[in-house]
């Protein structure tokens, strides 16, 4: 496991220092940070810290994937003096409203608002299924003082949840914390509840002549998103209206004044509204395809979880649970989601030869399996090694239609797992209990045997390994130029970034020149002298192509110190270029090292590299 420490430091340095970040959360596997300029983050050095499973850029967030350590990574980072959760002060760079930018703002606004959220959620619903097992083994009578207490202890993050949603958006949308919580406060006092409890048996309500409607705020997330997002306009307008001499008592009581009212009013009755309304679709949806709703839910969640869209489901999931007292849809496509990550990262924990590869495995396959946190497994096996992404999804599917079609419902909002998996259990229905096993057993075992037979590209434990197997057969590629690795999708040329000529990788170019990637025969030397083709003497076919569209530049930055036929050793040099001149043309200099023969091995892989020089070792290959 990577030094917590050591992590921290070597995260806080490539994003640019503490000077650069203008806050930073946590949620159950990643760092959010929000930066103050992006541009100073090195992605491809965050990428490849040890502990680091991914990097994703979303709703002005920069994520940075460490999984189940995060917490730890968090206080380290607290440490060193990043602002966590504090209010940023400086302007935000507004963006031009369009129809996409609301849809996406709207998606940001819950995400960042529940993400934070999730640990309270996941711990009120635990202890609120440890109290339903206590009483249906006969521990605990529902009459009992401490089946009581144990249940309030489980509920009180949902009753509250309108306060907890009002913190945590408070510091989404730099509105006051305290403010945001009181007015949410205002939706569940006793009293305002008992006025609301009249209003339903028929007594009006009015506040100041205007009718209210009646309405119940507990267990509900969209009132106090939207009221907390209006909230910082309203602090605005007061702050302006308001004298100098008088802002310090005046101002905070007009707004309460003004907000509470338009919460209980306005947003509160419409964010009901359109919490149910998202309740009544997946309803829709559910009753229209049934189990294939499950099915197809359950193929997508790995896809859901890699852009954070899967917290778009928890209002949903919440207020359904709250009204029925269950949830069939969503929930139930998780369990095979989660196990069959877990499954498959079992399988590549017993193929692989990589001895890190195989701990990284073994410990996602148990996070997956045993708590349901997907993460670890989702980044550091799936899709860094691709094919067991392709297990899991099937298996997702196919364990959803079974959950679907035994009508499984979970009613909590915890993570599937093995110990979580008592969600599931329904007290009128013993079979429940039979089928949950059978959908988890289910998705472990068949994503497992999926991820065999499919198979995926190991990752050679060090350029030695191969070296060391004593056969022409294994063989590396050496780096033909100093500079940093980049990923090949991000070249802005079709036939490079989907590698159409052969396996290839990307380098952006900090040198002057070209040196022998293998051992062999100089094959070919284009007339411009941007590209050379070697192949080695194990066989291997190489070409090395300077820069993008080069080609146009005519020879001019380049030459060449070979001709074709010429023989040469790892490391000789070859040529050589003027990466200012390139630079200055106009043209990308990013260089591509292709084997073009790629289909006369069994695999080829890249070697985990951030910057590059003569003989650093950039590709494995295994003859087949």
């Amino acid at each position: 496991m990577a030094n917590d420490q050591k992590m921290a430091d070597e995260i806080l340095k490539n994003i640019g220092g503490s000077g650069n970040v203008k806050n930073l959360t946590h949620c159950m596997t990643r760092l959010r940070f929000v930066l103050k300029d992006e541009s100073k983050a090195n992605d491809e050095n965050i990428k490849n810290i040890d502990g680091v499973m991914g990097l994703r850029k979303q709703g002005g967030q920069y994520q940075v994937i460490v999984g189940n350590n995060v917490s730890q990574t968090y206080t380290e980072l607290m440490k060193l003096g990043v602002s966590g959760g504090a209010k940023s002060n400086e302007p935000v760079e507004k963006k031009k409203l369009t129809f996409k930018q609301v849809g996406i703002n709207i998606l940001d606004a819950i995400i960042g608002t529940m993400s934070p959220l999730i640990p309270a959620i996941i711990g009120g619903s635990m202890i609120k299924l440890l109290a339903m097992l206590l009483n249906m083994t006969g521990v605990l009578s529902v009459d009992s003082s401490t089946y009581n207490i144990l249940n309030t202890i489980g509920d009180a993050p949902f009753f509250f949840l309108p306060m907890l949603v009002a913190v945590s958006a408070a510091r989404k949308f730099n509105s006051n914390v305290f403010l945001a919580l009181a007015i949410a406060g205002v939706m569940v006092h006793p009293v305002f509840m008992e006025i609301m409890e009249k209003a339903a048996e028929g007594k009006e309500a009015t506040f100041a002549f205007v009718p209210v409607m009646s309405v119940k705020y507990t267990y509900t997330i969209i009132p106090a998103i939207v009221m907390t997002w209006l909230l910082k306009y309203i602090e605005d307008f007061a702050d302006r209206i308001t004298p100098i001499v008088m802002k310090n008592f005046l101002k905070p009581m007009l707004i309460l004044l003004i907000a509470a009212p338009i919460a209980i009013i306005i947003v509160g009755p419409t964010g009901i509204l359109i919490g149910t309304g998202l309740s009544e679709i997946v309803f829709f949806v559910h009753d229209k395809l049934g189990f294939l709703a499950v099915a197809i839910v359950g193929a997508l969640w790995p896809l859901l979880v890699m852009t954070g869209m899967h917290r778009v489901f928890t209002p949903t999931i919440v207020q359904t649970i709250a009204e029925t007292g269950e949830e069939a849809m969503v929930m139930p496509s998780e369990i095979g989601a989660n196990l069959s990550l877990g499954g498959a990262s079992l399988a590549v924990a017993l193929k692989t030869k990589n001895r890190e590869l195989r701990q990284t495995s073994l410990a996602a396959a148990s996070s997956a399996i045993i708590a349901g946190i997907t993460e670890p497994a989702l980044y550091g096996v799936a899709i860094r090694l691709k094919r067991p992404m392709i297990a899991s999804v099937i298996t997702g599917f196919v364990a959803g239609a079974v959950a679907g079609l035994a009508g499984l419902a979970s009613h909590s909002m915890a993570a599937p797992g093995l110990f979580t998996s008592v969600q599931f259990i329904d007290q009128d229905n013993p079979m429940s209990i039979l089928w949950v096993v059978v959908v988890m057993v289910l998705s472990v075992v068949l994503s497992f045997i999926l991820t065999l037979v499919i198979g995926f590209e190991d990752i050679p434990e060090s350029e030695d390994e191969l070296l060391d197997l004593g056969t022409k057969d294994n063989i590396t590629v050496a780096s033909p130029i100093e500079g940093i690795i980049k990923p090949i999708s991000s070249v802005q040329d079709d036939v490079f970034s989907r590698e159409v000529i052969g396996k290839s990788i990307a380098i952006e170019p900090t040198g002057n020149t070209i040196y022998a990637p293998v051992t062999g025969t100089v094959t070919s030397v284009f007339p411009t002298n941007h590209a050379i083709g070697i192949t080695g003497d194990s066989g291997i076919e190489v070409l090395i192509h300077v820069g993008i569209d080069t080609v146009k530049l005519n020879g001019e930055p380049f030459t060449t110190a070979v001709e074709q036929g010429d023989h040469v050793n790892v490391g000789d040099v070859v040529g050589t270029y003027d990466l200012a001149q390139i630079i200055e043309a106009g043209y990308d200099p990013t260089t591509i090292v292709v084997i073009t023969n790629t289909e006369d091995y069994e695999s080829i892989t890249s070697f985990d590299r951030a910057d590059v020089e003569a003989y650093t070792s950039i590709l494995g290959a295994v003859k087949s």
